[in-house]
C-alpha cells in the first residue's frame, strides 16, 4: 500500500472521515469504471460506487493494512454488485419451467421423463412444509418474488436466498442420484 492510502487508512481506523475522504478520491474513478462497464444504468453503478464506498468506511478495522486496498474495495463492489443484480432479478437463472412441470405433476398433471427430470422429481418429494409451499407460489403459480415478499411480509432479498439455496439443495439432490443410477 502505498504512503498516502496508509496514512489515510490509520487515520479512516481511528474514525478520521476526512482521511477515509482521501481514500474515496484516489479510488473512486477506477471502482466506478469497474461498475459502469458491468451495468447498463451508469448512475446505478454510481450509487453502488457510494454503497461500496460506505460499506468500506463501516467495515475499515476488517482490513489488516496488508496487501493494496484496490483488491478489498474491488471485493465489496463486486459483492455489491451481486447483491444488485440477484434483487433486481424476477426470474430465476435456468430450470424454472422444468420445475414448475414436476410441481405440477405431483398433483397429477405433466407426466416425467428423463433420468435428471426423474431425479429431480424425486427430490422434489423429500420438500416438505414453508419450502414446498414457496417453490409452488413461484413456480407452479408463477408469482413473482415481489409478490411473495409483499403477501408474506419477508424480505425480498431473504427470500430470494431461500429460493437460491433451494435450487442448490435440489440441483445437488439430483446430481447425487444420477451419480448414483450411473453409478
Amino acid at each position: 500500500m502505498d504512503s498516502d492510502d496508509r496514512i489515510a487508512w490509520e487515520r479512516s481506523c481511528q474514525g478520521d472521515l476526512d482521511a477515509f475522504s482521501g481514500i474515496v478520491r484516489r479510488h473512486q474513478g477506477w471502482l466506478r469504471a469497474y461498475l459502469r462497464a458491468r451495468m447498463a444504468d451508469w448512475s446505478e453503478a454510481d450509487d453502488l460506487a457510494q454503497e461500496a464506498f460506505l460499506t468500506a468506511y463501516r467495515k475499515i478495522h476488517q482490513f489488516t493494512g496488508e496487501g493494496e486496498l484496490e483488491p478489498w474495495l474491488k471485493t465489496i463492489a463486486k459483492n455489491h454488485l451481486r447483491n444488485h443484480v440477484r434483487k433486481r432479478r424476477d426470474e430465476c437463472v435456468g430450470g424454472s419451467e422444468e420445475l414448475g412441470r414436476l410441481m405440477d405433476s405431483e398433483q397429477g398433471g405433466i407426466p416425467i421423463s428423463g433420468h435428471s427430470l426423474d431425479a429431480l422429481a424425486d427430490c422434489l418429494r423429500r420438500v416438505e412444509g414453508p419450502s414446498r409451499t414457496l417453490l409452488n407460489e413461484r413456480y407452479v403459480e408463477g408469482k413473482s418474488v415481489r409478490d411473495l415478499a409483499a403477501e408474506s411480509g419477508r424480505g425480498y432479498s431473504a427470500l430470494t436466498m431461500q429460493l437460491h439455496r433451494l435450487r442448490e439443495v435440489l440441483a445437488d439432490c439430483v446430481r447425487k442420484k444420477i451419480e448414483i443410477a450411473e453409478g
